[in-house]
């Protein structure tokens, strides 16, 4: 089968591989015309991955229009911030080919500005005349580890239909994959996993160790379950490998962006100056202030988020701030 992927970073390289492992061809999107070259020609992708190459079955593109034609399966592997430019040019696209597609989102974060998700962002973007049904795929899954044929499971939702055709295409001896309708929830959870890793890293440049960490992840867990119900969350979201899952993995790695940066500032570097060095998007940080607001519009008492929020906005004392949430 023809898969198309939008993106050519680690997670979307990540995917192509489990997809093209299943005997799946690839054509993977990018406006990077030097990537596009070095995949096509050389089958690597050296700017995330130094000892690792492509099959034959895949190759890129910077054509949409393109990528369109070649699959009525896309996955999204962009960063956040330009998926919503990027799917309105899909929809003109798709009205011109007439075509219905099946959108499988593996990029995390949300529009904090207005509160949606990746999910809520395509099908607002995107007439519903051309979708098929839209999924969010999410788990404690590094892409490095994914690349290496570790053991990974996700969590695959969708409220338009089944989920066995994407089942199909992507499991095999090292990918495990669990349903769920809740896609809004594991969209959320993805997200707010990351103001704990930022809190988790912040801990560790700090000098605290297990014990404390710990109590930082239970603390973690209680918030996911208060923020829940304004999200209609259901009980096994929170359970899942997309829930406390991703959250442990998140906030225990260190290899973790989001950890990393808080690590920065825990060890006494400026907040600015710790995203600025992190090489990809630091979620959490947008992610805590809009958190911290919808805290004080609900009424409702987030420690983690609050601590982040005091740390990154009002340049308050990582260790003053951290230690209240154990108090």
């Amino acid at each position: 089968m023809r898969i198309s992927i939008l993106g050519t970073g680690s997670f979307a390289s990540a995917i192509a591989q489990v997809l093209t492992d299943n005997n799946n061809e690839v054509l993977l999107w990018t406006n990077d015309v030097k990537q596009i070259n070095e995949i096509n020609s050389k089958h690597t992708n050296k700017m995330y991955y130094d000892n690792f190459r492509f099959t034959n079955l895949v190759r890129a593109t910077d054509n949409l229009e393109e990528l369109l034609e070649y699959s009525n399966i896309v996955f999204v592997v962009i960063p956040s911030k330009i998926i919503s430019d990027v799917t309105k040019r899909m929809n003109k696209i798709l009205k011109k080919l007439n075509k219905k597609i099946h959108i499988v989102n593996l990029s995390k974060g949300m529009d904090y500005k207005n509160m949606i998700t990746i999910s809520q962002i395509i099908e607002q973007n995107i007439d519903k005349n051309y979708i098929d049904a839209i999924y969010s795929m999410t788990g404690p899954t590094f892409a490095k580890e994914v690349i290496e044929r570790k053991i990974s499971k996700f969590t695959l939702a969708t409220k338009y239909s089944n989920t066995k055709l994407i089942k199909s295409i992507l499991e095999n001896e090292y990918i495990i994959i669990e349903d769920s309708k809740d896609i809004i929830g594991i969209e959320v959870l993805s997200s707010i996993k990351n103001i704990i890793a930022l809190a988790a890293g912040i801990l560790d440049g700090l000098g605290y160790k297990e014990n404390t960490h710990a109590i930082l992840i239970t603390s973690g867990i209680a918030e996911f379950q208060k923020i829940a119900p304004f999200f209609n969350m259901k009980l096994d979201t929170l359970l899942s490998v997309s829930g406390i899952g991703d959250l442990v993995l998140t906030a225990s790695s260190k290899t973790s962006r989001n950890y990393l940066t808080g690590k920065k500032v825990g060890e006494g570097l400026d907040v600015n100056k710790s995203i600025e060095t992190t090489k990809t998007v630091v979620e959490g940080v947008e992610c805590a202030k809009v958190m911290y607001k919808f805290s004080r519009k609900h009424e409702i008492k987030l420690p983690i988020t609050e601590a982040v929020y005091n740390i990154f906005y009002k340049d308050k004392s990582p260790k003053e701030e951290i230690l209240k949430i154990f108090k």
